[in-house]
């Protein structure tokens, strides 16, 4: 049920599949959540600015149904940031949007997490 979205101006190349898929692990052990419900998505090459000027910058969602909150997202921004610095993307270039989604919000498997939660 989470998921991370990172929108970047980062070159496509410079992002490796082992990078996804450190941040899938990254991802389960700061929200504590099965890693099989982890998703990440990174979309690279990005026409974006930060601050009026074109250096590495970051747009990051990160949507999950619950673990998150005032003192939660503190970690989860440290956490984060850190493995977006590996990218040559400094933390004062990156803005994080947490999304606490309710499970009827979030389908999978053909029903949504309000039947697989129950």
């Amino acid at each position: 049920m989470p998921m991370l979205q990172i929108n970047t101006n980062i070159r496509k190349e410079k992002i490796t599949e082992e990078f996804n898929l450190n941040l899938v692990d990254v991802l389960a052990e700061t929200l504590n959540k099965p890693k099989g419900y982890c998703a990440v998505h990174i979309l690279a090459d990005q026409l974006m600015s930060f601050g009026g000027t074109f250096e590495p910058c970051a747009y990051v969602t990160l949507m999950s149904i619950g673990r998150l909150g005032v003192e939660e997202n503190k970690k989860h921004s440290k956490v984060i940031m850190n493995e977006l610095e590996k990218l040559g993307i400094p933390p004062n270039r990156v803005y994080i949007y947490f999304q606490d989604a309710h499970p009827f919000e979030v389908g999978y498997n053909k029903t949504t997490f309000a039947d697989i939660l129950k």
